[in-house]
């Protein structure tokens, strides 16, 4: 949470947040929250921008910049959940490798997550959704303020 991240262009009032991807190459990257049919419920998804203004979230261009996106994705729920307290955020990878990077980095710094956070993760194995525990098969994360107003 306290590693370095890139800067965000806030767009689509508070719900885009667009940023530059710096590694092998410079990549147009976008995170965006949507609410779902769900009050209160938004999903969270990562995509690149493409020439044409277009979202994919198929791609993967194995930027070598992990940790500065992680940590652009951790300020972003930061900020979001600041103007939306009670918004609760799921999300989840693309692939099982991009699944097993966030549960890593939700991990990683979990300690200081959980002084602003909940976290539950539904497990891939039973479907059953817990509070986040490290090194579990998580198939989806929720993460809303520790501090609902």
């Amino acid at each position: 949470m306290d590693r370095p991240a890139y800067d965000v262009k806030v767009l689509e009032d508070g719900q885009r947040f667009d940023f530059l991807s710096i590694g092998y190459t410079a990549t147009h990257k976008a995170i965006i929250y949507r609410e779902t049919e769900i009050p209160f419920l938004y999903s969270l998804t990562l995509a690149e921008v493409q020439w044409d203004g277009r979202l994919s979230t198929t791609i993967n261009n194995s930027n070598a910049d992990v940790k500065p996106t992680m940590a652009t994705i951790s300020k972003t729920i930061e900020t979001f959940t600041a103007a939306n307290p009670r918004a609760v955020i799921g999300f989840m990878g693309n692939t099982d490798a991009k699944t097993r990077l966030y549960r890593i980095a939700i991990s990683r710094d979990l300690d200081k997550f959980l002084e602003k956070y909940l976290i539950w993760g539904v497990r891939s194995d039973n479907g059953k959704r817990e509070l986040f525990e490290p090194n579990q098969p998580y198939q989806y994360f929720f993460v809303t303020s520790r501090f609902l107003t």
